[in-house]
């Protein structure tokens, strides 16, 4: 068996039942009389060969072979066998070898004794036995060939008895300083085990006080018991919400008491209380009034001195699964009435839309008829003068015919042909000015109706909205000033980017110029990288406060609600840029200083925006 030889620990040899306990000390002991008796028996070899020349070296010789195998042993760890091997061979040398050559005069039989001793306290008390047995046997052998005249002892000499009974006491010496090194480890560890049992029993005490104190005060209803269900100790929470005195539970067992509803349930607790214990079952409890509530039980068993006990806990759960009870019926209600609730928000939004669309439409239809009458009012001027050239031109025509036949002077004919041709001057231009209109109005108007998807000069389109708000315009003292650049193409929307421009227009001739005059509105635009364009519509008019800035395109906010405004004008641009132009548009204003939108719209629409809407 290998020992671990560490000076700070103390060495354990066990082999069956006998135990050897020596530290790094008595090991060094255990070396030193392995060579002093070695030494001892090559002297007492030497001693022998002068004084009684060689008689009883057969002891000194074997002697020598135990020592050495001793320091081997001690060498490899085995001090269990190092031990041994010392002890019997202190007890059967001294025996065998003494008395077969000195009879009961052997020097070396003090060894036996001390080696009985020694095997007593450091072996067991089965190799004492032996070797006391063993000694005895040997001693009565020895009696009878001695009697007998077998065996012929000599008389040692002196000398040599003297210098062997003085390694003997030096041996017995060291085994005394080993014995004496053992039993104070020995002593020491077992006061060192009475302070460690002694703690820990203070620390037992103080746990089951603890436990005690934790068990009592738990919150929860708590019972404690023997292995066959009788209840030790129960804590204030059990009897109070149980309704049961201390008296009526203590030392009965649980299946007399009937607090369990079903005694399946109660079997099944006790089964599985005995393997790992529960953990939740929910179960039906009685209490002491008769009446039934929900719990979930959980067990937990232990053992003590006294025997195994259990630790039972149960937590109410009557109220709370009423509560999800309860919330499990409102929840159905609730979603009974969310069903009806959207069915009900469905069908308005359904007529919002509807009136949406409505208002949406009615919007463009009063400005088209505001348009409409612009244009007509427009177009009375230049129809009305050309009707007043064709009339004069066919009063003269009508003199002229007259002339002929009174005949005609080269004067008149000459006054006739000025006068046709102002009179067609004028009617070219009345009319040119005219189809101008038409044309404009025709093309606003087809745009806005059909919302058709075209290539387009965002010039000629910025042109034709200055023209078509022209007859409002010509109603202030405003301007509005196309400054859009040649060039700029887009594959769009024109009527719906035109219908934008123009509720701007009407924004800003309506609110923007509210007690001024001389206002100017620039229209202008640039191209931006990745292929998009930029509107600057820009007014140097009131400006907006920063309450109605925020709200500004919110369907229906007006700050002339019962003045002709509805409202929707800025809504309806903001919802055409950013949903059917795939664009951005952004406001700045300060009071005072004028108000700018800003449009951002790519250049090439895409194919899979959405219709524009309100909200």
């Amino acid at each position: 068996m290998q020992v671990d030889v560490d000076p700070n620990e103390t060495l354990h040899v066990q082999e069956g039942r006998d135990r050897i306990q020596i530290n790094e000390v008595g090991i060094k002991l255990l070396f030193g009389i392995a060579v002093t008796a070695f030494f001892a028996c090559a002297f007492a070899f030497l001693a022998n060969l002068y004084f009684s020349k060689g008689i009883g070296n057969g002891g000194a010789v074997v002697g020598m072979l135990i020592a050495a195998l001793v320091v081997l042993f001690l060498r490899l760890g085995k001090v269990k066998s190092a031990l041994v091997m010392i002890l019997w061979g202190f007890a059967l040398i001294p025996i065998v070898f003494g008395f077969r050559t000195f009879g009961f005069n052997a020097p070396g039989i003090v060894c036996v004794p001390i080696s009985i001793m020694a095997a007593s306290w450091a072996l067991s008390v089965r190799h004492a036995i032996a070797m006391t047995a063993s000694a005895c046997l040997a001693c009565v052998a020895y009696f009878i060939l001695i009697q007998q005249g077998v065996i012929n002892p000599v008389q040692p000499d002196l000398s040599a008895r003297l210098l062997i009974l003085i390694g003997v006491l030096v041996i017995a010496l060291l085994l005394g300083l080993v014995g004496v090194w053992a039993l104070r480890h020995e002593f020491s560890r077992v006061r060192e085990l009475g302070v460690s049992l002694e703690a820990k029993a203070q620390e037992l005490s103080r746990s089951e006080a603890s436990f005690s104190a934790l068990f009592l005060s738990n919150p929860l209803p708590s019972i404690s018991g023997d292995i066959d269900g009788r209840l030790i100790d129960v804590n204030h929470a059990f009897i109070s919400d149980f309704g049961y005195a201390r008296e009526q539970l203590l030392n009965q067992s649980i299946d007399s008491l009937h607090i369990f509803e079903s005694e399946d349930q109660r079997k099944i607790i006790a089964r599985q209380t005995l393997g790992k214990g529960v953990i939740g079952y929910p179960v039906m409890m009685r209490l002491a009034s008769g009446e039934m509530r929900n719990f979930l039980v959980s067990t937990a068993t232990f053992e003590l001195s006294d025997g195994w006990r259990f630790v039972a806990l149960f937590l109410d759960q009557t109220d709370r699964l009423a509560a999800e009870q309860a919330q499990h019926i409102l929840n159905v209600e609730l979603e009974q009435r969310v069903v009806t609730r959207t069915a009900e928000l469905s069908e308005a939004l359904q007529t919002l839309k509807r009136t949406q669309s409505e208002l949406v439409q009615s919007e463009k239809l009063a400005s088209l008829g505001s348009m409409v009458a612009g244009i007509a009012h427009e177009l009375n001027t230049p129809v009305g003068n050309a009707l007043m050239v064709a009339s004069a031109l066919q009063d003269q025509q009508t003199q002229f015919e007259a002339g002929l036949d009174g005949g005609l002077s080269r004067s008149h004919l000459n006054h006739f042909l000025v006068s046709v041709h102002d009179s067609a001057d004028i009617l070219n231009r009345n009319l040119r000015r005219t189809a101008d209109l038409i044309n404009s109005f025709k093309q606003v108007a087809v745009d806005q109706t059909s919302e058709q998807r075209r290539r387009f000069n965002l010039h000629e389109v910025a042109h034709e909205v200055v023209v078509t708000m022209s007859p409002a315009l010509r109603k202030t003292s405003h301007q509005l000033i196309n400054q859009v650049p040649e060039g700029i193409l887009l594959d769009s929307f024109p009527g719906p980017l035109e219908q934008v421009l123009m509720n701007l227009t009407n924004n800003a001739l309506r609110h923007g110029f509210e007690g001024k005059q001389n206002g100017q509105i620039l229209l202008q635009a640039s191209l931006l990288p990745d292929s998009w364009v930029q509107i600057l519509f820009s007014d140097d008019g009131v400006g907006i406060d920063e309450h109605s800035l925020q709200k500004i395109f919110d369907p229906f906010f007006t700050t002339k609600l019962g003045q002709g405004g509805s409202g929707l004008g800025l809504s309806i641009a903001y919802n055409i840029v950013t949903a059917m132009l795939g664009g951005r548009i952004e406001v700045t204003s300060e009071v005072g200083k004028g108000t700018q939108f800003m449009i951002e719209i790519p250049l090439t629409a895409s194919t899979e925006l959405a219709e524009p809407t309100l909200i």
